[in-house]
């Protein structure tokens, strides 16, 4: 319990020097924000569980590559955000669960797609090729949207 305790304060001292550091990306690179913050950092932080998903597909075991995929995003989805909140609520940060309107309808659309993947238990080319394509359409939309637009309808 200890190591862990340990462990999670170093990772969390990590993770305050990487949102310090954001502010630079984004003024150097001229990268949006929304772009770092729902399509890079998701890459780069569930690397691990990418690459177990990748391996389990590859080892002919796509039910459990697609639990592993599809499991993370419920977890963050029902706990992390919801507690996000209410953490933020505790420590005086205006914070809610109105994602706006394009985010809504992103998280919408995603979730339909995946839904025509899991639903019959089978995954061919073309639903892979499809999972791809609304992922590229997301992540070009969240590149171009400028810093400081939120699309939330007040």
């Amino acid at each position: 319990i200890t190591m862990m305790m340990v462990v999670t304060l170093v990772v969390a001292y990590c993770s305050e020097l990487l949102i310090e550091s954001l502010d630079g990306v984004v003024e150097k690179a001229r990268i949006s924000e929304h772009f770092i913050g729902i399509i890079l950092l998701p890459i780069v932080g569930n690397a691990c569980e990418h690459a177990s998903a990748v391996r389990f597909a590859i080892m002919d075991k796509p039910g459990l590559a697609i639990g592993i995929a599809v499991g993370s995003s419920t977890q963050i989805s029902m706990f992390v955000v919801p507690f996000s909140v209410i953490v933020g609520w505790i420590i005086d940060k205006d914070m809610d669960l109105n994602f706006g309107s394009l985010n809504t309808t992103v998280l919408m659309v995603s979730i339909i797609v995946v839904l025509s993947i899991v639903v019959d238990g089978q995954a061919n080319w073309l639903q892979g090729y499809l999972l791809m394509s609304a992922y590229l359409i997301i992540a070009v939309l969240y590149f171009w949207m400028p810093n400081g637009e939120s699309f939330r309808e007040s």
